[in-house]
């Protein structure tokens, strides 16, 4: 006798077991608190004890069968098929006989002999969507609650967003189709993704959470991506939503304190020497930014709360407006290639603050990367780098003016500027003193 057939059958009666009591304990605790006790509660009442006809014991017969079958397959290979086939329609038969069980039961049941045959393939993969399956199982009432709470338009917005995600956004050319190469396709659209993933985060986080503290979650991730992105977007939902604006203006300011920190480190992740020089630099603008984070969410608090239901919610993914705003940066992409082949490939500053009009990492990491293969100096890395951090705050001022209005502009251009004139000072005096 070989151990290792012992030890599939245990692990295939084992999987049937869990699932069983799971099914079984669902059955007998229908209508009870999670922390009472049936048997007790069913005694108190003197209501007679539930029973399922499918429970531990069978499951974990069904489990075994499953198992019996791949293990003589592998003699008999038309066994398998024909004893599933056979043991599906035998469920089918329970299930159109005692009419009183569900139909999850049933799809359990299957799920369990095509688990218990796994078993004999891979063991580990067998119990992992096991536990899966138990996670889902449990998870009932959660899942009732929470469906109960959607909205139709949250489940279409969801799909919508999985659609450009998973389908479009792979089939989108990455190279640049137009003849002056300035427009990747693939960075447009992942830009408009993450303007309108951003917006469904913090629609999500708003909803769960409140304005306050749902949108300041939301810049302080979005921020991690792309803080262009959750700028447009929080202006964008505070013209629409007046409500939004200083919640918005907190999600702004968290998602730009992140922006120089990431930058930073990845300077610092691929050249020491420059990741030192831009520190500084970048450690201030991230102090301002931070303040006047602190100071938005401090007024928040002193206000009057802002209740889930006082907030009109609309739709949580409109396509339309990230498509606007990826026309816009489409020009500012021509702009950018057109003004750097005009002064040519040694204006690398000036090349740093035309790039830093859409995006601050590329040029982050070109000159970070050519400082550590020794064809720029340090301290002119450093400098590109900051040129194109303020180029690109100054951008995201423009944005937050012109797209969420002067009410949600004006302070967030008045902190802007006061955080580039801070790095500007900062970087100056560390120049100074290296001299």
């Amino acid at each position: 006798m070989q151990t290792a057939p012992l030890v599939e059958a245990l692990y295939a009666i084992g999987i049937g077991l869990v699932v069983g009591l799971e099914r079984e304990h669902s059955e007998v605790a229908l209508g009870l608190d999670d922390g009472a006790v049936p048997a007790e509660a069913r005694e108190r009442a003197e209501a007679p004890a539930r029973h399922t006809a499918m429970g531990a014991r069978t499951l974990a017969l069904l489990g075994l069968c499953g198992w019996l079958l791949a293990f003589l397959g592998d003699r008999e290979p038309w066994l398998l098929p024909i004893g599933l086939v056979a043991i599906v329609a035998l469920i089918g038969a329970q299930m159109w006989v005692g009419r009183e069980v569900g139909m999850t039961t049933e799809v359990a049941a299957v799920v369990v002999v095509l688990l218990g045959a796994l078993v004999h393939r891979d063991k580990a993969l067998a119990v992992a969507v096991c536990l899966g399956t138990t996670l889902l199982l449990v998870a009932k009432p959660w899942m009732r609650s929470f469906v109960g709470q959607l909205r139709r338009i949250e489940i279409l917005a969801t799909l919508q967003l999985l659609l450009l995600v998973a389908i479009v956004l792979p089939l989108v050319p990455a190279q640049a189709q137009d003849p002056w190469g300035a427009l990747p396709p693939r960075k447009v659209g992942t830009f408009i993704v993450l303007i309108a993933g951003v917006q469904y985060v913090g629609y999500v986080l708003t909803r769960l959470l409140g304005a306050t503290r749902g949108t300041g979650l939301a810049g302080l991730v979005g921020g991690l991506t792309s803080s262009t992105a959750v700028t447009v977007s929080m202006a964008r939902a505070a013209r629409v939503t007046p409500e939004l604006i200083r919640p918005g203006q907190l999600a702004t300011f968290l998602a730009n304190t992140v922006m120089p920190v990431r930058v930073a480190i990845i300077a610092g992740a691929i050249s020491p020497a420059v990741g030192w020089r831009i520190a500084t630099a970048m450690g201030s603008m991230a102090v301002v930014l931070l303040a006047a984070a602190l100071i938005t969410w401090y007024r928040l608090r002193s206000a009057p709360a802002l209740a889930r239901s006082a907030i009109p919610l609309k739709n949580p993914f409109e396509l339309w407006g990230a498509l606007v705003w990826g026309a816009v940066l489409c020009a500012v992409l021509l702009v950018a290639k057109l003004a750097t082949r005009w002064f040519g490939d040694e204006g690398f500053l000036i090349a740093a603050a035309v790039s830093g009009l859409t995006d601050v990492d590329a040029i982050t990491l070109a000159a970070a990367e050519q400082s550590r293969a020794g064809t720029l100096a340090a301290d002119v890395a450093a400098l590109a780098i900051a040129i194109a951090v303020c180029a690109n705050t100054i951008v995201k001022a423009a944005m937050a003016w012109f797209g969420g209005g002067r009410a949600f502009g004006r302070a967030v251009a008045l902190v802007f500027a006061l955080a580039i004139a801070v790095t500007v000072a900062t970087a100056v005096v560390g120049v100074v003193i290296a001299g």
